[in-house]
């Protein structure tokens, strides 16, 4: 019990709520711990729960009738997922997989319905992030259609960086996210990707490792873009040294 309301304590949808509230949404909610590649629901299914990331990360993807798979988001511990069950979606257009081994607490659609009611102040916050939401795919859809590969690749690598990366002493910037998955996300083939990628680290702008990439030079990889795009590199590069 402690350990949900800490959980959801620092969940930024749910910190504003006052300790009683806390506590029941932490007593009605379920925890539960699950390997990598688990998946948490698939597209078509019933949509019935809100999904909290504790810890690891969760991805939700779509797949096409000839089996290629999109990923739409990647979503880090403090986030939510499967939000679109309070906004009447009855049955579920994505599937959600653990990226890494994940911690994740569940809360029905009729308790989240519930504390809807009982806070209406919530619902213009998950009409916020749902908003916010569709403008990023909406963003990656026209980098999918007006941008060359190599370009959606930098603007996936420094967006990915900004929101799941980890500054160095140096500069660097790690990001733990496979090539396959990058490859998903930027909506091109793998091979396309490693050969894109063979080509920034020719150029000293990136390091690769086991199921992540090391930017060297983030400054750099923005500097390749053969188009103008609105990215803030310097809200990148602010992101605070990790301390290992």
């Amino acid at each position: 019990m402690k350990r949900r309301l800490w959980y959801i304590k620092n969940a930024a949808l749910f910190s504003w709520l006052e300790e009683d509230e806390l506590q029941r949404l932490a007593s009605r909610s379920e925890m539960v711990a699950c390997k990598k590649n688990t998946t948490f629901y698939f597209a078509h299914e019933q949509s019935d729960s809100i999904y909290l990331v504790k810890q690891g990360r969760v991805k939700l993807t779509r797949t096409s009738a000839e089996g290629r798979e999109v990923i739409l988001d990647i979503l880090a511990p403090g986030e939510i997922f499967g939000e679109l069950a309070v906004t009447g979606e009855e049955i579920r257009t994505h599937s959600a997989v653990a990226v890494d081994d994940a911690l994740v607490c569940i809360i029905t659609r009729q308790e989240f319905e519930d504390l809807l009611k009982r806070h209406p102040d919530m619902a213009l916050r998950v009409l916020k992030l749902v908003g916010l939401r569709r403008r990023e795919l909406e963003m990656r859809l026209e980098d999918l259609i007006y941008q060359p590969v190599a370009n959606r690749l930098v603007l996936t690598l420094l967006w990915q960086a900004r929101r799941h990366g980890t500054r160095q002493a140096d500069g660097s910037i790690n990001l733990p996210l496979s090539q396959k998955d990058l490859a998903h996300l930027v909506g091109a083939s793998r091979e396309a990707v490693a050969d894109q990628i063979g080509e920034f680290k020719k150029d000293g702008l990136l390091e690769t490792g086991y199921r992540s990439l090391r930017l060297t030079n983030p400054k750099g990889l923005m500097q390749t873009l053969t188009t103008e795009v609105e990215f803030d590199i310097d809200e990148l590069l602010n992101i605070a040294p990790s301390d290992t």
